[in-house]
């Protein structure tokens, strides 16, 4: 694990001009003193994202994004903090000493620990005397030497429990791996989950391996693929395989989606390294999160049946909402890309990614095998699905070449079709006026958060404002913005310094960077009125809410006595108002 002191963080971050760093992802546009730029980290459509060459961070209007150079590279990436400071460090050259001196704690580092120790239990099995008919299977396959250790293939050995004892003696807990898939519950005797399976990792976002699909290799009447089950590690509705690897060449570009783990294994040893395959049918919530981070076309090549042309159609559709550019692959004389890579080759395969369908072609395409075209009531329902499809597309260039196309291809007048169209796109407006349910606004902000907020942002720029809060104020009911403030106060007496770039470098691996970071995006020219007003708001405010509750507390409270002390400290609350 990587230990990067935080003198070095300072130092990389002080060379590494967020201008030019940004400004090599997306392109930036100079406004006054600031640059402006279309937000990546949400569906931006004009420029909401102002970048601060005087304070070295950066804020999105509309979203709140908002961090130092470390924390835009970090979420653009899609990297860990650490891995954020290394990318930044090698754009601007600086070489790093070596002398670190902490580490983020993964969360579930004991399990990675053990999901990683099986993997390699797994692959050694493989290339043992027990492994040959496995090693057989796989030469026959056509996935080479290269490609097994690319993905770290293993198999599982038909003894019952021999992961399982040997990781319980290493002294993992057997309730860890049951929890984990990897071993059995409820079971008279000590089990393995995979019991004489050839055995394919399944990794997260970042590469950790969180569970295994494994598959038969004799001839064999079971069935032919067991994954691992669900877990608090492993959910498949969460992940892509091989996103990991994929993701790097992805970015801003494409991204080739696949059914099969062997479609996107035989793809990605080709040569074509931008491929991830489902692990469901139907693309999630979560699944979509991870795409977006990509911000590229989507490309779907899933098996050439009818479930693979319904889940074309259904994850296309799941993707035009979301608001993809998706076009489609079908490969023709093969069930899927693994078995057509096979038979054609690679080039031939290449030649099918260079010339996709957009989606709407094809879905469009699709909807002419449902209808007989020499009947005029076919025809006609023909058509209005071809309109309902177009009512829901945004690109009025494509919208009118396709309504053109039609006339021509059934004789009709090209009015006649753009009325069609403009009436149920009325319709659609209508609908979503009426349906369109009135915005919720979720964890809204107090007035006392707001001025706190502020206060804060002060202390984070200025150590005139560090004093004044520690002098007049000194202490905030929350627990989390004290813990800020207590942090900001611990930066400035250990350093001598404080600016809001290095102050989010240092609370990088603090659970309260996040609210750091929302504080960072405040926007508003320091003076010392404004700030001694702000103080007296939270006194104030902070008083009040003593007083509310002590008079909570009195009419619930019985004792005589106890009330009169109650009382007796509003009196003197108010009298130190006054």
């Amino acid at each position: 694990m990587v230990h990067i002191s935080e003198e070095e963080i300072n130092n990389i971050r002080k060379r590494a001009d967020i201008v030019d760093i940004i400004g090599g992802y997306i392109t930036l546009t100079k406004k006054g003193q600031d640059y402006k730029c279309v937000c990546p980290f949400h569906d931006d459509h004009s420029p909401s994202m102002s970048v601060s060459p005087a304070k070295q961070i950066y804020k999105c209007f509309s979203c709140g994004a908002a961090g130092n150079v470390f924390s835009f590279v970090q979420n653009y990436e899609q990297v860990s903090f650490v891995e954020a400071i290394k990318i930044v460090a090698d754009k601007v050259g600086y070489q790093l000493s070596g002398n670190f001196d902490y580490e983020k704690k993964e969360k579930y580092s004991l399990e990675y620990e053990i999901m990683d120790l099986a993997t390699k239990f797994y692959q050694n099995n493989l290339v043992t005397k027990k492994g040959l008919q496995a090693q057989e299977y796989l030469k026959n396959r056509q996935i080479n030497q290269d490609t097994i250790n690319e993905f770290q293939i293993g198999l599982s050995l038909d003894d019952p429990a021999t992961l399982s004892e040997l990781l319980l003696k290493k002294g993992y807990k057997l309730q860890k791996l049951i929890d984990l898939g990897l071993t059995n519950e409820n079971t008279s005797r000590l089990s393995d989950m995979f019991i004489g399976r050839i055995t394919f990792p399944l990794w997260d976002k970042d590469g950790h391996v969180i569970g295994f699909s494994s598959r038969i290799y004799r001839n064999e009447n079971l069935p032919k693929y067991i994954n691992t089950k669900e877990t608090y590690l492993f959910k498949k509705g969460e992940n892509l395989f091989n996103y990991h690897r994929a993701k790097k060449y992805a970015k801003n570009k494409e991204l080739l989606i696949v059914e099969g783990q062997l479609d996107a294994i035989r793809i990605y040893s080709a040569g074509v390294r931008n491929v991830v395959a489902l692990m469901g049918t139907a693309l999630t919530k979560s699944v979509l999160d991870l795409l977006k981070n990509l911000r590229c076309q989507i490309i779907l090549c899933l098996d050439n049946d009818d479930a693979g042309l319904n889940a074309t159609l259904k994850n296309g559709d799941i993707l035009i909402e979301a608001g993809f550019e998706v076009k489609v692959i079908r490969l023709s004389g093969s069930k899927d890309p693994d078995e057509y890579i096979k038979e054609f080759g690679v080039d031939a395969f290449k030649k099918n990614m260079s010339s996709p369908l957009s989606y709407l072609d094809f879905k469009i395409s699709f909807l002419k095998q449902k209808y007989n075209l020499n009947n005029n009531e076919d025809i006609s329902l023909y058509l209005n699905e071809v309109l309902e499809i177009l009512n829901n597309n945004n690109d009025d260039i494509y919208t009118e070449l396709t309504l053109n196309n039609l006339s021509k291809e059934f004789n009709l007048s090209l009015g006649t079709l753009k009325n069609r169209y403009n009436s149920l796109k009325k319709v659609e407006n209508v609908a979503k006026e009426v349906f369109t349910p009135s915005k919720v606004v979720e964890n809204k902000l107090t007035s006392l958060d707001k001025v706190t907020r502020k206060v804060l942002y002060y202390m984070m720029n200025d150590a005139e404002y560090i004093k004044l809060y520690q002098k007049k104020l000194g202490y905030f009911t929350d627990k989390n913005y004290r813990q800020i403030a207590n942090e900001i106060v611990y930066f400035m007496e250990k350093n001598g310094y404080i600016n809001i770039a290095d102050f989010i470098s240092y609370t990088s691996l603090l659970p309260i960077n996040k609210l750091v970071l929302e504080i960072s995006g405040e926007d508003e020219k320091l003076e010392q009125g404004y700030f001694l007003n702000y103080l007296n708001l939270i006194k104030k405010k902070v008083r009040e809410n003593k007083i509310r509750d002590l008079k909570k507390e009195m009419r619930k409270e019985q004792d005589v006595h106890k009330k009169m002390e109650m009382a007796k400290e509003i009196a003197e609350i108010k009298k130190e108002v006054l």
